[in-house]
């Protein structure tokens, strides 16, 4: 059977057409497409760091650079009290203030276990941070009659003292009163009682009269007494110390 010419043409163009896509499909699978990673990569710069570069150096903080949000609404730590009271000397100490309406009035303080002599130690007015653990206490002045005894408690807040001087004078002349009344009303007591016994007009008179003047001397020294004696009150007006040393003959 022979062929048409155009049959066999079209036969050889099918051949030609089916050979050149064989050959681009081999190609194409001999040299892929680069994915996008690849392109990334190929475009991003190298960034290895320089060893031989110096490291970068972080700038020094500005003046007006301020504290973040948080610190500066932390609150502060509380500080640690200051004053006389803020450290264990509280545990035998006390804070003093001393007022005295006598002029040149002085706090003195003694060991009452060392059984040392009185030694100044808060002239008034005053206010002091003083060791009173183991001391007794007296405020004296010249010409002022010195107060008894008192102790000062240690411990937090302030040990205030008002003392009320009393004139050394006064207590002088109330103490020899007292002094001579009380002997002179015994005496007359005495002199009286043996009248009596021996039934002697004149003996019982003497002895009301002596026990008379007596009684006088004994109650007119009671106001000089008073006068003269140092009174100490506390914060409270409580007195914590109050009478009178007997002056020494």
């Amino acid at each position: 059977m022979g062929f048409h010419p155009d049959a066999m043409t079209r036969h050889r163009w099918v051949l030609a057409s089916a050979a050149t896509l064989a050959l681009a499909g081999a190609a194409s699978a001999a040299d892929p497409m680069p994915d996008a990673a690849s392109d990334a990569a190929a475009a991003a710069p190298d960034e290895t760091p320089d060893a031989s570069a110096p490291p970068p150096v972080a700038p020094p903080p500005g003046p007006s650079s301020a504290p973040s949000s948080s610190a500066a609404a932390k609150p502060d730590k509380p500080s640690a009290p200051k004053g006389p009271f803020a450290e264990p000397a509280t545990l035998h100490s006390a804070f003093v203030h001393v007022h005295a309406d006598y002029p040149g009035a002085v706090l003195e303080l003694r060991s009452y276990i060392d059984d040392s002599d009185w030694s100044a130690a808060c002239p008034a007015p005053c206010d002091r941070l003083l060791r009173v653990e183991g001391n007794e206490a007296r405020v004296r002045a010249d010409g002022m009659s010195p107060s008894n005894v008192f102790r000062i408690e240690p411990g937090r807040g302030t040990a205030n003292l008002k003392v009320v001087g009393g004139s050394a004078r006064s207590r002088t002349i109330g103490t020899v009163g007292l002094g001579a009344g009380i002997p002179l009303a015994l005496g007359g007591m005495a002199l009286w009682g043996y009248g009596k016994l021996e039934d002697k007009a004149g003996l019982k008179t003497a002895g009301l009269i002596t026990m008379g003047v007596a009684a006088v001397m004994v109650v007119g020294a009671l106001p000089f007494l008073s006068s003269g004696s140092t009174r100490v009150k506390d914060g409270k007006g409580k007195v914590i110390a109050s009478g009178f040393a007997p002056p020494s003959f």
